[in-house]
């Protein structure tokens, strides 16, 4: 019994540590809604799209671009078969460090009562290296059905 006691504490203490190292090595961005992209549309770099198997959701797309050195862009876009009652992207980026993909900053952008969306955000003042950006949006019908679907950009 008393092995237990001590086995417990033991183990929570590496899941927690394990929780904080995957953050060691990489610097955490505030990421911005823009307002104005119209900058994301003259600079092309990476895209990733998917086309799911829903009821409502016709297609998801994420779009990484790096304008300037220390600016990355994001934006999402989104286009459902009918007008939902919500419809909203969690953006995450993240960065290369060594072989592992760390989490170094993440928004939400969301629009409602809307057939689509087209929506972008920004991180400015990223460091060199590789990065990614993960999009999970929602979706939510007028009746309350929700659907979900998980896009990742390609490297800049």
């Amino acid at each position: 019994m008393k092995k237990r006691r001590i086995i417990v504490p033991i183990i929570m203490a590496i899941l927690l540590l394990g929780q904080t190292l995957s953050a060691w090595g990489a610097e955490w961005y505030n990421l911005q809604e823009v307002v104005d992209d119209s900058e994301i549309e003259v600079i092309s770099e990476e895209e990733f799209s998917a086309t799911p198997y829903s009821r409502y959701v016709l297609g998801a797309k994420v779009i990484l671009k790096r304008p300037s050195t220390d600016v990355i862009m994001m934006r999402s876009e989104v286009y459902c078969t009918e007008t939902m009652k919500k419809i909203s992207t969690v953006f995450t980026l993240q960065k290369k460090v060594g072989n592992s993909w760390v989490n170094v900053g993440q928004g939400t952008v969301s629009t409602s009562n809307d057939n689509s969306m087209y929506k972008s955000m920004q991180a400015t003042g990223v460091s060199s290296g590789t990065y990614r950006c993960i999009a999970d949006t929602q979706v939510v019908s007028k009746t309350g059905y929700t659907e979900s679907v998980s896009v990742i950009s390609g490297e800049i």
